[in-house]
């Protein structure tokens, strides 16, 4: 990649100013991975079992597939090589999202800022991610983190050396390269991991979350081995909590911004999905990237793509393992109109409003311009407090959304606690 991606949904004005963010309690359990449940609780035993034992080994996972491999006609292509929309996703220059992937944790400390606190409470609060990646991935994804050296590790340049909260490829770099080989100079292995979390210590001038992508023509290489992922985690991390490694890491697979990066942040999805609002009050993943990341398969999508044709497809919500997820009208070579169903249950559980969501993606449209846009309900309810218009966006049983310049209508037919009916047309 030729920049960081840097997380830019607004750093809190309390850390701008480099006031000391408050570390919170020790003694937090650290969860183990779970599944959501459908109507009925599914035998997890055994798969969680298979999980814990692919997470102890040492070796780092190798790359499933090249490329996402759908046959779908509404599987739109992207550029590949970098964070988009796109089925098409390099899985050499990007992390393949299948698997329990090897997560090394680095905690650093500065020359002019030393470690506060217990690297612990680091941890504990970072690590509710992997629970939350498990649940989202519908088990098809671990975080098996695991501190490298279990202390503060000291960088050799001061806090204020790397960029902050906007760094240039070249310092975030530097930032990755130096924190990794402090760690293997303290006795860490990094050949046993597969992507590195470098968590700083509060109070430093490091106060955003950044995620890292290697050169194939210029890598990092520490003590013969080729460092290829990283997210570099800031102050930032007491403000948004675990949930941006969900939205970090979901980079390191191939995913882009979500949010807007100029004006209002969140006119494009509002608080649907960790990357367009990672304090959202629905954060899932939209299924169109559960597609893109193979936790979604063909064979759960249906796809209208010839004009003057319909299809009726019963959604399951996307917070719910198995059953149809997307229906999806393709309207151009990188564009098409999706509709899914979202609940209030597992990592929704917050939303705002319940229904059928309908968005457009163009997967020729860069990360923080709107790759995605959710389709406004003019019928919606008035949004209560600590929620906005697109939260608010859902459709309803009887309520019909068509563009008619795209020759695209969504019909809402009928709705329950899990499903949602639709009906969609190609003109």
């Amino acid at each position: 990649m030729s920049e960081t991606r840097v997380l830019r949904d607004g750093t809190p004005a309390e850390v701008r100013r480099g006031n000391a963010p408050q570390l919170p309690g020790k003694g937090r359990n650290i969860p183990r991975f779970r599944l959501p449940r459908t109507r009925r609780p599914l035998p997890l035993l055994v798969l969680w079992v298979l999980a814990v034992l692919l997470a102890l080994t040492s070796v780092p996972a190798q790359h499933a597939h090249a490329v996402n491999g759908s046959t779908s006609p509404c599987a739109l292509q992207g550029r590949g090589t970098t964070v988009d929309e796109g089925q098409n996703t390099d899985y050499t220059q990007f992390l393949d999202p299948l698997g329990v992937k090897n997560v090394g944790v680095v905690y650093v400390d500065f020359p002019d800022v030393a470690g506060a606190g217990d690297v612990a409470d680091y941890y504990n609060l970072l690590s509710p991610a992997a629970d939350w990646v498990w649940n989202a991935s519908y088990g098809k994804t671990g975080l098996s983190m695991r501190p490298m050296v279990n202390r503060w590790v000291r960088m050799p340049s001061a806090s204020n050396a790397y960029g902050t909260s906007s760094p240039t490829y070249q310092q975030h770099t530097r930032y990755v390269t130096d924190a990794l080989r402090a760690a293997a100079d303290a006795g860490a292995d990094l050949a046993r991991y597969d992507l590195f979390y470098v968590v700083s210590t509060a109070h430093s001038q490091v106060s955003g979350s950044h995620t890292w992508y290697w050169t194939p023509t210029q890598p990092i290489v520490i003590k013969g081995t080729t460092v290829r992922w990283a997210v570099t985690f800031g102050t930032d991390m007491w403000h948004w909590g675990y949930k941006v490694a969900a939205h970090e890491t979901a980079h390191v697979f191939g995913a882009p911004d979500l949010y807007a990066f100029s004006g209002d942040q969140h006119r494009y999805v509002g608080g649907w999905d960790v990357m367009g609002h990672v304090a959202g009050a629905a954060p899932q993943y939209f299924g169109w990237l559960s597609w893109k990341f193979g936790w979604t398969g063909d064979d759960q999508v249906v796809c209208v793509w010839q004009n003057r044709t319909q299809n009726t497809a019963t959604l399951n919500g996307v917070e719910y393992v198995g059953g149809t997820k997307l229906l999806a009208v393709k309207t151009g070579t990188t564009t098409a109109y999706v509709a899914e169903a979202r609940r209030k249950a597992h990592n929704d559980s917050g939303a705002c409003s319940s229904g059928v969501v309908i968005y457009k993606v163009d997967t020729s449209v860069a990360s923080g311009q709107g790759p995605v846009r959710v389709v406004p309900n003019p019928n919606a309810a008035a949004p209560p407090a600590g929620c906005g218009t697109l939260d608010m966006a859902t459709w309803q049983p009887g309520q019909t959304f068509y563009d008619r310049a795209a020759g695209v209508q969504f019909t809402v037919r009928s709705a329950d606690a899990y499903n949602s009916t639709v009906n969609a047309i190609k003109w």
